[in-house]
């Protein structure tokens, strides 16, 4: 029997660089995606994206903020869109599809509700619109506490445009609002001994400040031609099953202003049965909300971690329960040539980028997989462990004790500390240590 699976797309921040080098070429429907969602996007005046999701040299999430921002929902949209057609190629079929924030969008899209095209226009719509409209500068602060406890603090503080935007489980909720209310919000919690951690957002999503774009932007793709969903979808913001067209239209239309509920929709899933949550996209964040949220008979698989080939994805869904097509011996995709074998001077490449310290990077990979619970052939030396698995601070300090009383290293606090957030970092602190 299958184990029940909802695929998850995400959103805000959900880019990493390169994050499809060696991948999307391996299904050349995901190529076709790509290219789709590059013409559409030239065709109304905007720059193509498939440069940023398969250069490891494209520009960085911050990058895109201060710079570029126009192509960042439109790099995540493609992410997602391509993720998808990497799980049809693995052979991966989900139960249910469910979007958080703007991964909406993609969810209603991988269902066969919007083409791929209509979505890249529609994200292309939404630039505009927000270029249009010229919000309050504002942004999104995610606070380590429970929902309940989030909404006592909106409250007491009073602050103009502070709303409730996000709600990720007992450990986050996310609030949104302008630049002076955040930074009230950020010197409160502070104050209470409440995390504060400012998210990479260009606007404040999810709040009635961006009704002006939300107007521009219903009003620019009323005509978009919209069906409902071929695979079942779960819509946070509605709260429930997207049952037809009309549903899926608004979900569109209210997905810029609309709070997310993201808890409470993965609790239903799970009160359903779904036990496996497949994150399509980058970076790791809602496979670390399943992991801290649900029970652990839930399990969480992310498709794209920061580094690793398919065939570790596959492993590590094969391990799962999923059953895959995927031919590891093979390394390429049923009627693809097979790469040619690595050749020394490319392993020799591989052990200079890692540091000339695989062996100590191998008991690093092993010692967190044990405790976090991921293959640790993901567990890669560049990943970061809050950016993209969601680790936080205060789980990373006490990992890194178990390290440091592992090889017997004096203490360390400060910058030093903070600053080894991915294993790599982590190898160099261990040898500085040591010395």
């Amino acid at each position: 029997m299958s184990v029940r699976t909802a695929i998850l797309f995400p959103g805000q921040g959900a880019y990493l660089p390169g994050v499809l080098a060696e991948r999307a070429n391996r299904f050349p429907r995901a190529v076709e995606v790509l290219e789709t969602i590059d013409e559409v996007v030239t065709a109304r005046g905007h720059e193509p994206v498939s440069a940023l999701l398969l250069d490891r040299d494209a520009p960085s999430l911050q990058d895109l903020l201060e710079g570029d921002s126009d192509r960042l929902d439109l790099a995540i949209y493609a992410t997602n869109a391509v993720a998808a057609e990497l799980l049809a190629g693995l052979g991966v079929r989900a139960d249910v599809l469910m979007g958080h924030s703007f991964g909406e969008f993609a969810a209603l899209s991988a269902a066969g509700a919007i083409s791929v095209a209509d979505v890249a226009s529609m994200a292309c719509a939404r630039i505009e619109a927000f270029r249009r409209a010229a919000p309050e500068e504002g942004g999104l602060v995610a606070l380590d506490i429970a929902a309940w406890r989030a909404d006592h603090l909106v409250g007491l503080l009073d602050e103009p445009g502070l709303r409730t935007a996000i709600d990720n489980g007992p450990g986050q909720t996310v609030l949104s609002g302008p630049l002076p209310s955040l930074k009230t919000v950020e010197k409160t919690a502070t104050e209470l001994g409440i995390r504060a951690t400012r998210l990479r957002a260009g606007y404040a999503f999810h709040n009635p400040l961006l009704n002006d774009a939300a107007d521009l932007f219903r009003q620019a793709t009323a005509d978009v031609v919209i069906s409902a969903p071929r695979t079942p979808v779960f819509s946070p913001i509605l709260g429930r099953h997207v049952v037809g067209a009309e549903d899926a239209r608004e979900v569109v239309e209210r997905n810029m202003i609309a709070p997310v509920p993201f808890y409470d929709a993965l609790l239903t899933l799970f009160r359903q049965g779904t036990r496996l949550f497949v994150e399509a996209g980058a970076r790791q964040a809602l496979s670390g909300i399943v992991r801290s949220s649900l029970p652990t008979a839930a399990v969480a698989v992310p498709l794209l971690p920061s580094r690793g080939d398919l065939d570790g994805i596959a492993a590590a869904l094969d391990e799962a329960g999923v059953r895959t097509r995927w031919q590891p011996d093979d390394h390429h995709a049923p009627g693809e040539a097979a790469d040619p074998p690595e050749t020394e001077p490319a392993l020799a490449a591989e052990d200079a980028q890692s540091g000339g310290r695989p062996e100590l990077l191998g008991e690093l990979a092993a010692l967190y997989a044990d405790d976090l619970g991921f293959p640790a052939e993901m567990l890669t030396a560049d990943i970061d462990l809050e950016a993209d698995l969601g680790v936080d601070s205060a789980k990373q300090t006490a990992l890194f004790e178990r390290v440091r009383r592992q090889y017997r290293l004096p203490d360390v606090q400060g910058e030093r500390r903070a600053e080894a957030t991915t294993l790599e970092r982590i190898a160099e602190l261990v040898e500085e240590l040591r010395r």
